[in-house]
């Protein structure tokens, strides 16, 4: 009970660790760092889970989980951008697109501040 009690702990405090990133994680070295946290928590909890010494088997967790974490971490981020922002145009596409209600709308009963229909 006591091993998987601990196991339970170390699960949520890696659960945890999520929300205290304030790094950009689409950067692969702070991707790395943030798997190898993970990765060492999870591995520490699954050595002190099913190790016949909690201590050691926490230990030897570590050492595992943490450079397989930081690998995951660095070959799961997404590539750069390869291609050329799109610059977006300062005046309408078409013009009066959104001037006017659809073809066959009305002016609503109840709102006297609406804009009549264009004919055109």
């Amino acid at each position: 009970m006591r091993l998987a009690a601990t196991g339970v702990v170390a699960a949520a405090l890696m659960a945890t660790l999520s929300a205290c990133v304030s790094a950009d994680l689409e950067d692969p070295a702070e991707r790395a760092a943030t798997g190898a946290v993970l990765g060492a928590t999870t591995g520490a909890a699954l050595g002190a889970t099913f190790a016949i010494n909690p201590g050691y088997g926490a230990l030897i967790g570590v050492e595992a989980g943490a450079p397989l974490g930081a690998a995951i971490g660095y070959a799961t981020a997404p590539p750069a951008p390869s291609y050329k922002p799109i610059a977006v145009p300062t005046a309408a596409v078409i013009p009066n697109f959104y001037d006017g209600w659809p073809p066959g709308y009305h002016l609503p009963p109840t709102n006297p501040e609406a804009q009549p229909p264009h004919e055109g």
